[in-house]
């Protein structure tokens, strides 16, 4: 199934009218969360924005985001063109047929819809932890003032 078929049939099977790929790429929105698709060739790119990098702990949340990176069959990555950080799946479109194709966009969304969670409680965590370490005062052995 082509990339056009497979989208129509989406369309067709889920009583979406205005649905239609463009330039080899459409976009769905599912439960809120807007699912991109790309074709090239062979290959099927689907991605969900999960949204921006936290102001304070962006290094720890990027950590916890390369980690599950192998631990999945989706990678994360930083969106060039707005800075977000973004949850994609590469799928072999050949091999995609209806149900395939469902089962992979439900299991992006329910990824993305998971790490937009963290990702909102990991926000108020790391700017408390960031407040605490700013009060805490900078002292060496014995409660003197490094110099």
């Amino acid at each position: 199934m082509d990339f056009n078929e497979l989208i129509a049939s989406f369309a067709e099977r889920h009583g979406i009218a205005d649905l239609a790929a463009e330039d080899n790429a459409a976009a769905l929105d599912i439960d809120g969360i807007v699912v991109t698709l790309v074709a090239a060739g062979d290959a099927l790119s689907v991605s969900a924005d999960i949204g921006e990098p936290p102001a304070e702990g962006r290094a720890d949340f990027a950590e916890l985001l390369l980690e599950a990176s192998l631990q999945s069959d989706a990678f994360f990555a930083k969106a060039p063109e707005r800075g977000n950080y973004v949850v994609v799946r590469r799928l072999a479109l050949p091999a995609l047929g209806p149900d395939a194709f469902d089962a992979a966009l439900e299991a992006l969304v329910n990824q993305a819809e998971t790490w937009r969670r963290l990702l909102a409680d990991f926000r108020p965590a790391a700017k408390a932890a960031a407040e605490a370490a700013a009060e805490e005062p900078v002292l060496g052995v014995g409660g003197f003032v490094q110099v």
